[in-house]
């Protein structure tokens, strides 16, 4: 099968096929491919079309466009303004509910051959997505239509197709028509199609179950399920094999067994097969492993598939709640539709797969989708990221929502797309429950209890192994009906309930019921704290689902806010210029908004934030709709309300704060604990508004707001300036106005002019304003709160992508996005790095210093860090954590020129080997050594953190020496300032002060010690921050005059999310601000742990974030991941490469 380059005519195809074949070598697909991506080169009209399905229908006057393709997202013909902007009507059938956009009818035609080698293969073509109804033609015969836009299917095209060499049509009518959808829904082949040509005894993906049936300790039992299809005419006999391949890429277990299958018949086969030391697929670690599974017939292979998977237990249960491996987690989840925002429906693989980083990084760990089957690619992600899934079929059943909705083949259709769902998403370990329905209207009568057990065991039958949902609401659509009486009927076929926006019955239904187990399946962000407070106080309710997490296309205009008078009311939708809803934690950009960073606070992300609310005009009152939240910004850019009030809302968990205004202490209030909520009114005057977290008096870290300058200048950040040249991978680009200070103008809206050369295009622009149609799409949009985007897709060839950004009155910026053919190229070189690979010192030896620290000093690096012994155990004795040890060996100091190649100048500390009751001694902990220089004493002084092996002695270690070569003399260890010091690192300041950072209180709060004169004692001075934040791992270092703080959460050995921090002062008050990482894992840090920063020599404003990946049960073979920094503003960026320069601070390929 081959795509073949397009005709004026299908009839003229047939007479030039030979010609063509000769000038076109490379037109046939190779015989072995299984399964090909059938995207490019398919041909579209949007219209009606007579005949277009017929094989000689004359299309050459039709658009060339690569699937995934969404029409509804271009712009209309006879644009007009206010009437019909971009791809906006104001005769849209669907209104509001799709955003103002066009649907309709639509054409799509393809050719392609089957390769003589096939000629004996079955062939068929693979749907993934087609909104909303399709029909598929194959030379002019019909094959298949499919009524469910969400829906995947597949069709059998071989006794449609040609014989092999001869020319094949495809004609695909969509029609999207009428009021169908609540929702931006999209229109057009959407997602991915592919062609697959398989034996007649075959193997399918939708006919695989692997599931993990018993885990006893480490090693987990895999039931296997497996059909094989026989599509002879006469009874066969094959060999079935399994073989299970780990994280790795070991095979860890292999099975096989013969298999007899009658003609035109299928049989399947089980499997039972053990795993010994799985690793399990998790939040924080989504190990996934791969089944592959092949068939042959004496040495000929007849298929072969792999199917990947996650070894992972769930359990449910009101007493317990929701655990995964068997520990309790509480669902932090968020509602997504199934729009790309910028793209439309189109469903690229990363932009499915930004949605979930994006979900990741604001402390999600589930996601509902919302209401439909998602993207595979989706799932995907949320499988490689770590991303709990409610996989929900249906939004209606037999009652419609809309006139044309899916209701009207809800009988006939039901059970084969549920099927589908379920048939293909049940190996994704992601998926933890199925849901039948939302907000169904006739879920309380006997016709929808009927459906819902119906439905039930369509999904039990498929898969036994997870529960089943729906998200039931109240009665405002059967006003007859009441919840206390008639909300259990619809929901005794379900094993777990999702309440929609009804928090206030759970403790009641909970007394009537105490089995039931409870979720929020719809929540609003204004209610967040009183959802997450139950969730967290009652074991039987698992978790909240806010509507939603991500804004999204059409409802336009829920979750608005307006200024009112007296008697005006506030409508659910608005209406024109809206187009997209307004009620998400993120922008369709992917930028935080107000209720995002409050919902920090409730879940703990962040100590504290503040946001700021002008007042409604006189006579006004704000009015919040209920999917809202106030009309509130992260500004003090406020130019017309110098000297009048404006509200200013701190949020924080602390039990007090106090707000400052150009230094100067406006007052300190209690904090709700209702609400976590303290509000401030403050006289607007321009500089710098401070609002502190407070636990008895004691500062602990703080938020800032601060009046920028005017807009000078444009700059550019990428989230990834390295990428596949796939049309599937994308590189998005964030447009920023910045003033002289280069901090973002969050008041400066003005219009950008976009460019691109190279190898790619702009696939989307605009902001993230809800009602700037003219800026959606557009090549020359506005910039939002100071913010615009745009999108890269690479045109599929090895090169560059520059994108070029104007503004009137400022200079211009570009951007070059590199495309590569693939993502892991290993080079050689003295500059090269490559983060987590075996990093080996200059005599070939694997460099052993762990948790370190490096000194620059007359022209020479050293790299001082903990010696591991090369045997790792656990101390069962110790319950209160995984205590892994190995012996402790010193402190290992390595020497280097250019900070690659490094040599080994010997254990700089020795232990004490007849000692045991000496610090030193093998059998204690000396981790995190660093080495700072004294100018005054002309001694080198390193600190460490020195531990008994149970980890409860948290000491601080101290030893000098007149070298940094050593060998150093050892001072003792203590407590500083009488309290704990764990996981330290010291700093020295320019003006040669020095200071001891520490983790304390049993890793709850940080301590930050003024050294003596000598470096060799604490001073005395010193302050606690982050108060009960528990931080730990810190590495400082200073830029441009601020101090920065890298730090680690405490999750024990498990991976957790880095922040940074900035302070004026190292004894200040810190703002602890996000994470500073990008790329793959950033969530988890690259499963790594902040050690140290180190400032590059002689390159101004060049740093290295140095991270240590620690291997729990393998310590000395714990790994080394150096990164350079890069910066937006002041905020640090740590993006990953599989291997980069230190000449260029930059990503090799």
């Amino acid at each position: 099968m081959s795509n073949i380059s397009h005709y004026e005519t299908r009839l003229f195809k047939y007479f030039l096929y030979l010609l063509l074949l000769s000038m076109l070598p490379s037109l046939n697909m190779k015989a072995s491919e299984r399964k090909s991506l059938f995207d490019r080169n398919w041909y579209f009209y949007r219209g009606d079309v007579r005949n277009a399905e017929s094989p000689v229908y004359n299309d050459s006057a039709w658009r060339k466009v690569d699937l995934p393709h969404d029409w509804s997202i271009e712009p209309l013909e006879n644009q007009e303004p206010d009437k019909v902007v971009g791809p906006f009507s104001r005769e849209s059938v669907g209104g509001f509910a799709t955003g103002q956009t066009v649907g309709g009818e639509g054409w799509y035609t393809k050719s392609f051959t089957i390769d003589r080698k096939d000629a004996h293969k079955l062939h068929s073509l693979y749907f993934e997505g087609v909104y909303a109804q399709s029909e598929v033609w194959v030379n002019g015969q019909k094959v298949n239509f499919n009524a469910y836009g969400y829906s995947s299917f597949k069709c059998d095209i071989t006794s449609y197709c040609h014989p092999a060499g001869e020319v094949n049509t495809i004609a695909v009518k969509v029609t999207n028509e009428g009021k169908n959808s609540r929702w931006y829904a999209g229109s057009g082949i959407y997602r991915h199609v592919w062609f697959i040509k398989t034996d007649s005894v075959h193997l399918d993906e939708w006919a695989v179950a692997v599931r993990t049936a018993k885990m006893a300790g480490d090693e987990a039992t895999l039931a296997i399920e497996a059909d094989v299809l026989n599509e002879k005419a006469e009874k066969v006999g094959v060999n079935m094999m399994v073989t299970i391949i780990s994280p790795d890429g070991e095979e860890v277990g292999m099975k096989e067994q013969t298999v007899s299958v009658d003609a035109a018949g299928k049989q399947t086969v089980a499997f039972s097969l053990p795993v010994k030391q799985a690793k399990l697929w998790s939040v924080d670690t989504p190990h996934l492993y791969e089944a592959k599974i092949l068939i042959r017939s004496g040495h000929e292979v007849l298929d072969q598939i792999s199917v990947p998977f996650g070894i992972r237990t769930i359990s449910f249960s009101a007493k317990e709640g929701f655990k995964l491996n068997n520990l309790p987690l509480k669902l932090k989840g968020g509602c997504v539709h199934h729009d790309n925002g910028l793209l439309g429906a189109a469903s690229l693989d990363r932009a499915e797969a930004r949605k979930i980083e994006l979900l990741k990084a604001n402390g999600y760990n589930a996601v509902r989708c919302a209401h439909n089957p998602p993207a595979e690619a989706f799932l995907r992600a949320c499988d490689e990221q770590g991303m709990l899934v409610i996989d929900e079929a249906f939004d209606h059943w037999q009652k419609e929502k809309n006139p044309q909705d899916y209701h009207r083949f809800f009988d006939e259709w039901n059970e084969k797309d549920i099927s589908a769902m379920v048939l293909r998403d049940r190996n994704h370990p992601s998926v933890i429950m199925w849901s039948i329905g939302n907000e169904i209207q006739e879920r309380s009568d006997d016709a929808g209890i009927e459906i819902a057990e119906r439905l039930r065991n369509i999904v039990k039958k498929l898969d036994p192994s997870r529960p089943v949902t729906a998200a039931i609401n109240d009665y405002w659509d059967n006003p007859q009906l009441k919840w206390k009486e008639d909300a259990a009927k619809a929901m005794q076929h379900l094993d777990v309930t999702g309440y929609n926006y009804m928090w206030y019955e759970y403790e009641n239904d909970h007394q009537k019921d105490p089995l039931r187990i409870i979720y929020g399946s719809e929540t609003v962000a204004q209610e967040a704290a009183v959802n997450w407070n139950l969730v967290e106080k009652h074991p039987y309710i698992i978790g909240d689902f806010v509507w939603t997490a991500l804004d999204y296309l059409g409802e336009a205009g829920i979750g608005h806010t307006l200024e009112l008078s007296k008697g005006e009311k506030n409508p659910q939708f608005m209406g024109w210029p809206w187009y997209n809803a307004w009620c998400g934690d993120i922008d369709i950009c992917g930028e935080k908004k107000p209720q995002s960073y409050y919902r920090d606070i409730i879940w703990k992300e962040r100590e504290i934030t503040m946001a700021v609310q002008p007042l409604p005009a006189v006579g006004k009152t704000e009015d919040v709709s209920y999917w809202g939240w106030k009309n509130e910004s992260l500004s003090w850019n406020w130019k017309g309300l110098e000297g009048k009030p404006v509200k200013v809302n701190v949020y924080s968990r602390a039990p007090k704060v106090r707000l400052y205004l150009n230094n100067e202490l406006l007052g300190e209030q209690e904090v709700s604990k209702k609400d976590y909520t303290a509000t401030f009114m403050v006289n607007y005057q321009p500089g710098e508004l401070k609002a502190v977290a407070t636990y008895d008096s004691s500062e602990s870290s703080c938020a800032i707001l601060r009046t920028t300058g005017a807009p000078v200048q444009i700059r550019l950040i990428a989230d990834r300036k390295v990428i596949k040249a796939d049309r599937d991978d994308l590189a998005y680009v964030t447009v920023e106005l910045i003033d002289k200070e280069g901090r973002i103008v969050p008041d400066a809206d003005m219009k950008v002019t976009l460019s691109v050369v190279g190898n790619g295009i702009i696939r989307g622009s605009g902001n993230a304003c809800p009602t700037d149609m003219e800026s959606f799409r557009s090549l020359s949009p506005k910039t939002f709160k100071g913010k615009a985007m745009a999108i890269l897709q690479p045109d599929g060839n090895v090169g560059e992508i520059t994108l070029n950004v104007s503004a009137e009155g400022m200079k211009g910026a570009s951007i070059t996005i590199r495309t590569v053919d693939r993502m892991s190229a290993k080079q050689e070189g003295k500059d090269i790095v490559t983060p987590g690979s075996i990093w080996k010192d200059m005599d070939g030896n694997p460099i052993n210093a762990h948790g370190g620290g490096i000194l620059y000093h007359e022209g020479t690096y050293y790299w001082y860090g903990e010696f591991k012994g090369d045997s790792t155990y656990r101390l069962d004795w110790v319950k209160t954590w995984e205590c892994w040890r190995a012996e402790a060996g010193g402190v290992a100091c390595y020497s280097s020129k250019n900070l690659t190649d490094w040599k080994f100048e010997g254990k700089v500390l020795p232990t004490v080997d007849d000692d045991p009751t000496s610090d030193l001694h093998p059998s204690q902990v000396i981790e995190r050594p660093k080495v700072i220089y004294n100018e005054k004493t002309g001694k080198f002084v390193m600190w460490m953190h020195i531990e008994s092996p149970d980890y409860e002695k948290a000491h601080a270690g101290v030893a000098v020496c007149d070298s940094p070569t050593g060998a150093f003399t050892y001072l003792g260890s203590f407590k500083p300032n009488g309290a704990d010091s764990r996981d330290q690192t010291i700093f020295k300041d320019d003006d040669g002060k020095a200071y001891h950072i520490c983790s304390s209180e049993w890793n709850s709060t940080l301590y930050i010690s003024l050294l003596t004169d000598d470096y060799t004692k604490p001073s005395g001075t010193y302050v606690r921050r982050f108060i009960g934040q528990s931080r730990e791992a810190p590495a400082v270092f200073k830029r441009n005059g601020y101090y920065y703080m890298l730090s680690s959460g405490c999750t024990g050995w498990d991976p957790n999310k880095a922040k940074w921090a900035v302070s004026d002062s190292m004894m200040g008050v810190w703002e602890l601000k996000d994470n500073p990482c990008l790329g793959r894992d950033a969530d988890k840090t690259f499963y790594a742990q902040s050690t140290y920063v180190l400032p590059i020599e002689g390159m101004q404003d060049q740093f290295i974030a140095m991270f240590d990946r620690w291997n729990k049960t393998d310590l000395i073979n714990s790994r080394y991941v150096w990164l350079p920094i890069e910066f937006d503003g002041d905020r640090p960026l740590i993006r990953w490469a599989d291997q980069w320069s230190t000449q260029t601070m930059e990503a090799v390929y």
